[in-house]
């Protein structure tokens, strides 16, 4: 009787093992159950909260990079400046109950980089806040999210700007900035903030 049960989780595990087991070539993108499915949605502003208490914690330095149409410029920043450029992340549309009521989600398994895509649109097509994504690195114990996406699009004034955001989770983020006046050419800006030494050269 002992030997059935020990045989039995293994068999549960080989299971599991075989549905993350690549069935096409290489470069393909395969759809996979979503977890809209199970009634929940990927708590991203929680992925990125828990990053900064790393951040907090763990971090010898914090250096900022921008690059804007060419003109770099790099410097070591204090907590107080990375919490208020983090918090650009922390959006409000992202709070559990908007999140489910306003935007969609499906999900896509990426062959080549073996990743699980949670993908969300946004419901209103006039939202500032226009897709986000989950990249996460399935395992048999736990999936790790590595990379979160997002896409933001508004008005300020008389300039229109769009945004797109990128964090990698216990490295770095950065922003791309693109500002696009009524009367004048666009400005592409990117502000880099990183926390991996290991990325300081990049």
């Amino acid at each position: 009787m002992k030997r059935i049960n020990l045989i039995f989780p293994a068999l549960l595990l080989l299971a599991v093992a075989c549905k993350h087991k690549p069935q096409q070539p290489a470069g393909d993108v395969q759809p996979t159950q979503d977890s809209l499915n199970s009634g929940t949605y990927l708590p991203i502003s929680d992925f990125i909260k828990n990053d900064i208490v790393r951040v907090d914690t763990y971090a010898g330095g914090i250096l900022k990079k921008m690059n804007t149409e060419g003109r770099k410029d790099s410097a070591y920043i204090q907590p107080a400046e990375f919490h208020k450029l983090a918090s650009q992340f922390l959006l409000t549309e992202l709070d559990s109950a908007s999140f489910h009521a306003h935007f969609t989600e499906h999900s896509l398994m990426d062959e080549t980089t073996e990743m699980l895509n949670f993908i969300y649109t946004a419901k209103d097509p006039g939202s500032s806040l226009r897709n986000v994504m989950a990249f996460l690195q399935p395992s048999l114990a736990t999936d790790q999210v590595k990379r979160i996406y997002m896409e933001r699009s508004f008005n300020s004034g008389d300039t229109t700007i769009e945004q797109k955001l990128t964090w990698k989770m216990m490295e770095y983020f950065y922003v791309i900035t693109i500002r696009q006046p009524k009367n004048g050419p666009a400005v592409t800006s990117m502000e880099k903030v990183i926390w991996d030494p290991q990325d300081f050269a990049d």
